[in-house]
């Protein structure tokens, strides 16, 4: 028996090796045809930066701006390292080398977390990093998705030892997409690193910082005529599977983000209050803290990296319990991640089930947690009782 669930995983491990392979040729070669036009639109909002003007039409500046960003001020800075040289075939060779080592990091992650139950179940680990459709859409759009991926899970990796300074580091830069990294500060909160948190907050306020001085736009301008006013249509056009619920309950999506932010913020006053060191998991936390950013904000499907340490979390317990609930959960959330994008979209049920696997792989970790809690507690009651007697 113990033969035959080797074999599976090693099955497994190359059959999404191989997958994981032709998803990023496709991406890259998607990519090289010129199909990387979201990184176009980021090199016009670089060129509007670097001439000092801030990519937002609704500004009153000088200069009027010919791009329109929806990224946050931090972001505009960080665009140096790829349009810096001021070339777009170099800026493409950045992207793609950053994305291959964030999709490593994902990949190491997903090793040192499955290779204590064999090191075939350890290449299963790399493999599910390397799987994800997602990644070929990242790499064929020009996305920041995979090296943000790679910085969270950098971030894990550096608070597994207490390397807060580097942790808030990681997680400062992959801020660059606030949709995939917002959640991830609920980990400094649930492990009490407050320099991880203090450092990222102080990357994030100097890098705005120099933004505005360097544009010359105030921070109160900016929200008057940023945020305030941005419309967010985008949040409800069909095919954004992680945004399904806006659609159910017919919410504007301005409300819409803020009942998201709303939630995140009680998740981080619970934690604040109630100190659960010790008592979740790192990576179940993260793949929670994953699960939230799916959900609540915006993304597209090259954004579903975020869920890779939901992944391994889910299938870390499946090895462990082997039990036909924990497989089917863990079975159900790589279906949703390593199907094709457009099998996903063009399928209403495919689109449910990529919305709802994360949700209920998560409430699964949740509630199996707060089960074997409650099982140990009973049998130390019945065992005192038994003494007693």
């Amino acid at each position: 028996m113990k033969g035959r669930s080797v074999s599976i995983l090693w099955i497994l491990a190359i059959l999404l090796g191989l997958g994981g392979c032709a998803y990023l040729a496709k991406g890259f070669r998607v990519a090289w045809q010129g199909g990387d036009t979201d990184l176009r639109i980021r090199e016009r909002e670089w060129v509007d930066f670097e001439k000092g003007v801030y990519p937002n039409k609704r500004l009153e500046q000088p200069v009027k701006a010919k791009a329109h960003s929806v990224y946050p001020p931090w972001a505009l800075p960080m665009f140096a390292p790829f349009f810096g040289a001021g070339d777009f075939v170099v800026a493409r060779i950045v992207l793609q080398w950053l994305s291959l080592a964030g999709l490593a990091v994902m990949m190491w992650l997903g090793w040192r977390e499955l290779a204590p139950h064999g090191w075939q179940a350890g290449l299963l680990g790399a493999a599910m990093a390397m799987a994800i459709s997602g990644n070929c859409s990242a790499i064929a759009l020009g996305q920041f998705s995979i090296l943000c991926a790679g910085l969270l899970a950098a971030q894990v990796l550096a608070m597994r030892g207490n390397r807060q300074i580097l942790a808030g580091a990681c997680w400062a830069f992959a801020m660059i997409k606030p949709q995939i990294a917002l959640p991830f500060a609920l980990l400094f909160l649930l492990e009490r690193q407050w320099r991880g948190l203090i450092t990222g907050g102080l990357v994030l306020a100097l890098l705005s910082a120099g933004a505005f001085w360097w544009t010359g736009v105030s921070p109160l301008d900016f929200f008057a005529a940023g945020p305030a006013t941005e419309k967010l249509r985008f949040v409800r056009d069909s095919g954004y599977v992680g945004t399904l619920w806006i659609e159910w309950l017919d919410l504007p999506p301005r409300a819409a983000t803020g009942i998201a932010l709303g939630v995140l913020g009680l998740c981080g006053i619970t934690l604040l209050l109630r100190d659960c060191r010790g008592r979740i998991p790192l990576l179940n936390a993260a793949g929670a803290c994953a699960m939230l950013g799916f959900v609540l904000f915006y993304h597209r499907q090259y954004d579903n990296q975020i869920l890779v340490p939901l992944m391994l979390a889910m299938a870390a317990v499946a090895l462990q319990e082997k039990t036909i609930l924990a497989i089917a959960f863990a079975a159900l959330l790589g279906l949703s991640l390593y199907l094709p994008a457009g099998m996903v979209a063009g399928s209403e049920a495919l689109s449910v089930l990529s919305f709802l696997a994360p949700v209920a792989g998560a409430g699964f970790l949740v509630v199996r947690r707060s089960s074997a809690r409650a099982t140990i507690q009973f049998l130390r009651r019945m065992r005192s009782k038994t003494k007693i007697a």
